[in-house]
């Protein structure tokens, strides 16, 4: 019988498979300690409150709200619950079968996202990630659509299976780097998702730094060091960024732009993007017209 092992090439090699999910379930823990054991499934368990203690015979991981394990198939673990501290979890356990009509397959998805390949090439038996939300808003979703129950909701909950891994794969790269290149890279790592969370908003740089815990002269310097730039710098270029492709994709006016990427004054924002393409919004939005008229008579 063949392993369901996340990292047995089989499954992105041999043809057309998915991941299956076969159990999932909410539990509230307390005062517990659980035998060793061993599922065939590939499991994942994550704290939504309280702390728990998940051994495995190598390996002790304290856990806490919001961290997540992913334990590969046959991996041996228990779980211990203090008797002071309850925890509720939720495990979601899956393993592979053949398509059916339904993708993507892991093929597909490793060929798709680097993350994930880089992952499935690791072949950790058990990693332990924080998670920022993402991956208990999926999982949630998952039970949500395997509790409707019905044919219809198979291609749903697989697609969100298949981001699960997505997610988890970014995650744990994520990981890796910030191990790779130290604590400052984490933090600058994090400063960057709160500018790109945040950038339509009326935000300067000592909110990023309440955002990730630092003091803002110290954030500034780590944040130069490591993306030569300072971050209002990073975060006028994302501003400019988003600006460009709401003129050359949408129709939304001139004069709103602005406001869609958080800046009070329409007067700064067309300085800002002559400073930083060169022209005025309204000329960059006529060369894209321009362009784009071009190309239609080419074609």
């Amino acid at each position: 019988m063949r392993s369901y092992s996340l990292y047995d090439p089989y499954w992105r090699e041999g043809g057309d498979y998915r991941p299956n999910i076969v159990a999932y379930y909410y539990k509230q823990w307390l005062d517990y300690d659980m035998d060793f054991h061993a599922h065939d499934a590939i499991e994942f368990m994550y704290v939504i409150s309280g702390t728990c203690t998940v051994e495995t015979t190598s390996d002790v991981f304290q856990m806490r709200k919001g961290d997540l394990i992913l334990l590969d198939a046959r991996v041996s673990h228990k779980l211990i619950v203090p008797k002071e501290s309850p925890c509720r979890m939720l495990n979601v356990e899956f393993n592979f079968t053949e398509c059916d009509g339904i993708y993507p397959s892991m093929m597909q998805l490793v060929q798709g996202h680097e993350a994930l390949a880089q992952l499935l090439d690791r072949k950790v038996s058990t990693i332990v990630l924080r998670d920022p939300n993402e991956v208990h808003h999926t999982l949630k979703s998952i039970v949500m659509e395997m509790d409707t129950g019905g044919a219809q909701r198979r291609s749903m909950t697989h697609l969100l299976l298949a981001q699960l891994l997505v997610r988890v794969a970014r995650l744990a790269a994520d990981e890796a780097k910030d191990v790779a290149h130290g604590q400052h890279h984490r933090y600058v790592r994090k400063a960057t998702e709160y500018i790109h969370q945040h950038y339509d908003c009326d935000i300067q740089a000592k909110d990023v730094a309440a955002a990730v815990s630092l003091h803002p002269v110290y954030l500034q310097r780590i944040f130069k060091a490591n993306m030569n730039v300072t971050i209002t710098e990073y975060l006028a270029e994302l501003r400019v960024e988003k600006a460009k492709m709401l003129l050359a994709r949408s129709d939304v006016p001139i004069i709103d732009i602005a406001d869609y990427i958080g800046l009070n004054s329409r007067q700064y924002f067309s300085m800002l993007f002559k400073k930083v393409t060169g022209m005025s919004p309204a000329a960059y939005r006529k060369s894209i017209e321009t362009m784009q008229g071009f190309d239609k008579q080419l074609q």
